[in-house]
């Protein structure tokens, strides 16, 4: 039975975690991984490339060899495994996978704002720094959204939390209860 793409990506995920753990290295190979992702995203081509059945296996070994270069010991043989295991097609799951258990052993946290104009980086960190208070985390990474709709405030959804103080919402709930009165 073939594994799917979330099962490949947290198995791979879980035992490059493990390792990175077990070398003293969760933070480096973190960083490597982020930039790896990144190169990725800007040429795609790579993963189809060494995901490509047709190829022979020296030739991806090769193009692999060149992509490593600046990359720890430890990256380029988990690399190296996953090529060799013809899993280079979820690359970017597995590494999606290893952030998100960086992120829970951190405890970081990523969500996004929705406000009605759009926040500038000040107020987006100190807006995360009190939901890290709040909350007992390490680190909360805010994005921001734009929806005019919401008229002012923020709509914060950070993991399973769902913090509604639009303008929008509060509007409502006044009509809700002018309506229940009457």
């Amino acid at each position: 039975m073939a594994l799917s793409r979330e099962e490949l990506a947290a198995r791979y995920g879980t035992a490059l975690f493990g390792y990175a753990q077990d070398v003293k290295m969760l933070d480096s190979i973190h960083d490597e991984l982020k930039e790896l992702k990144q190169a990725i995203e800007e040429n795609p081509k790579i993963v189809s490339v060494l995901s490509d059945p047709v190829l022979r296996m020296n030739e991806k070994e090769k193009i692999l060899t060149s992509i490593e270069s600046g990359l720890s010991e430890q990256v380029q043989n988990f690399l190296n495994l996953v090529l060799e295991y013809n899993r280079f097609s979820v690359i970017c799951d597995v590494i999606d996978y290893f952030n998100t258990l960086y992120d829970q052993e951190k405890a970081i946290a990523s969500g996004i704002a929705t406000t009605a104009v759009k926040m500038d980086d000040d107020q987006l960190k100190r807006l995360g720094e009190s939901l890290a208070k709040k909350y007992n985390l390490n680190t909360v990474r805010l994005e921001n959204q734009v929806d005019p709709k919401i008229i002012g405030g923020v709509i914060l959804n950070v993991k399973d939390i769902v913090i509604d103080g639009s303008v929008k919402n509060r509007l409502k709930k006044i009509r809700t209860q002018l309506i229940e009165e009457n």
